[in-house]
């Protein structure tokens, strides 16, 4: 009994019905011992049922059923593997479970860097090479700038390139803007967005693709070493005013920060604060120094700035100056480097208490209680979230004593998280009980992702941030789950956009928590 193939089709089938019919008409023999095996007479619905029957299927309905059905399937599973292919996420799966899929039709060719297949449908259809796909509202070049692949499998990374170069061949304008509700994609933008493809990116830059500054921006987020950061400012004409700083400062990168100033970037340009997410509004502008002390970038970075003439005293958008917010954080090695660049020293008591604080100076804060009784009242919100700040960097000492000096245990900071949450996303076991021993909420959820602190702990297991000494997310994970944190919303999801570290996932298994099938 032949198997129906991967991709069976309907129409093969038809004419082969027909074959068989027209070859019982003619006297063969097999044939006509075909059409008796199902019928008395030879007609064509018992030539389609007889095709059925040798195919497994009781009639040609039922096997036209599961033809359709089929096709049904691999249409979704294409698409689907075409969102994988440009966030890069179960793609390579996909392909591996339904290789079909790489032959499926022209939107899987381009993205995978099949060549043979597109230049095949650019001379079938020249009109393809710019054709907008109404699924996405891009043109085929964006789909091949944005795809993954080049970082999935790098194999594919030369015919990817090879790709574009037909499509711009064939007349694709490297300038088209499309995509989305806000149609303002360009193909380097898609090249340049999130894991860069350095190759794609120089050929449109060739091709005559002109750069603006958010393109500038995404590319210094790259991932690619800064190949492509350094392609696009090497064709963008004026950067004297680009707000791109916000991209390497947000992200602590020293280097690209060094690239974007000698090509002509202002130490002293104002950044707008959307650029640095997390809700900030576009005003007030973000001078660079206030910005990097904000992000807690590295010395480097700072000095960096300073040494190109940057302003030391320019107040970020809460008002206080840089020396004063290093000051409240504890950063020593900011304050030498923004006094020894002119930088005002003056502070307050406040200022300095918050500084004997994140120092672990149990005398000095004694002192400065007993010289102004009235300062803990004195502390704000804001103050009140440098609590939040020593919790994410594992000072557990620092936290508690804030906490004996009355700063509330629910305070919050980024993104809308409690000490808790923080301590637990950076791993510090030891902090993350002391919060716990004081009292901390288990259940409180965050403003932004409205998750736990377990979750947090989960995520951050995964992420690896290098900010608590001697991090460990295992213990940090069990702590919070002995203390009766709710485990309920946990599952271990194959295709999680941040899945946890395999030491916690084996923990999280250990602890009965569900797994979710792959996709």
């Amino acid at each position: 009994m032949p198997a129906l193939p991967d991709r069976p089709n309907l129409d093969q089938l038809r004419h082969q019905a027909k074959d068989l019919l027209k070859a019982v008409r003619d006297g063969e023999a097999a044939a006509i011992r075909r059409i008796h095996a199902v019928a008395d007479q030879p007609t064509l619905a018992a030539a389609q049922l007889a095709i059925a029957r040798e195919h497994g299927f009781p009639s040609w309905a039922a096997l036209k059923s599961e033809i359709e059905a089929r096709a049904r399937d691999l249409e979704e599973k294409a698409a689907a593997f075409c969102v994988a292919s440009v966030n890069g996420r179960g793609a390579l799966r996909m392909l591996f479970e339904t290789p079909e899929i790489a032959t499926y039709n022209f939107a899987t060719a381009l993205l995978l860097g099949e060549v043979d297949r597109v230049r095949a449908e650019l001379e079938r259809d020249p009109a393809a090479a710019t054709r907008t796909d109404p699924a996405t509202g891009w043109q085929p070049l964006h789909a091949v700038s944005a795809s993954r692949w080049h970082r999935i499998d790098p194999s594919r990374a030369e015919s990817l390139v090879a790709v574009a170069r037909l499509l711009l061949d064939a007349g694709a304008d490297p300038n088209v803007r499309a995509g989305g509700r806000d149609g303002d994609w360009t193909a380097l933008r898609c090249a340049v967005a999130g894991e860069a493809n350095p190759g794609i990116t120089k050929l449109l830059l060739e091709h005559g693709a002109v750069p603006e500054d958010h393109d500038v921006y995404l590319a210094c987020f790259g991932g690619d070493g800064h190949e492509s950061l350094r392609l696009v400012v090497e064709h963008s004409d004026d950067l004297r005013e680009s707000t791109a700083l916000a991209a390497p400062i947000s992200a602590g990168d020293t280097e690209g920060v060094r690239i974007l100033l000698d090509a002509g970037v202002g130490a002293r340009t104002l950044i707008p604060g959307d650029l640095f997410g997390g809700g900030i509004p576009v005003e007030p502008l973000i001078p660079p120094v206030a910005a990097a002390v904000d992000a807690d970038c590295p010395p480097q970075l700072l000095e960096l700035l300073l040494e190109r003439g940057a302003d030391p005293d320019a107040p970020g958008q809460d008002g206080v100056a840089p020396y004063r917010k290093a000051m409240r954080r504890g950063r020593t090695a900011y304050l030498e480097l923004l006094a020894h660049h002119g930088a005002d020293t003056a502070a307050t008591d406040v200022d300095r208490f918050l500084f004997a604080c994140r120092d672990n100076d149990h005398a000095r804060m004694q002192q400065l209680l007993r010289d102004t009784p009235d300062l803990a009242g004195r502390l704000d919100e804001k103050d009140h979230a440098a609590l939040v700040e020593a919790a994410a960097d594992g000072r557990t000492e620092s936290v508690r004593l804030m906490l004996d000096a009355g700063f509330p245990i629910q305070a919050r900071g980024e993104d809308g998280g409690t000490a808790l949450h923080h301590a637990a996303f950076a791993g510090s076991a030891s902090t993350v009980r002391l919060l716990i021993e004081r009292g901390a909420d288990l259940e409180s959820h965050d403003t932004s992702f409205d998750s736990t602190p377990v979750d947090w702990a989960v995520v951050g297991s995964g992420f690896h941030p290098e900010q608590a000494p001697n991090p460990d997310w295992t213990a940090t994970v069990r702590t919070l789950i002995e203390a009766g944190a709710s485990t309920a919303e946990l599952a271990l999801d194959p295709d999680a956009a941040k899945p946890p570290s395999p030491e916690v996932a084996e923990l999280l298994r250990g602890y009965g928590i569900r797994e979710v099938p792959r996709s």
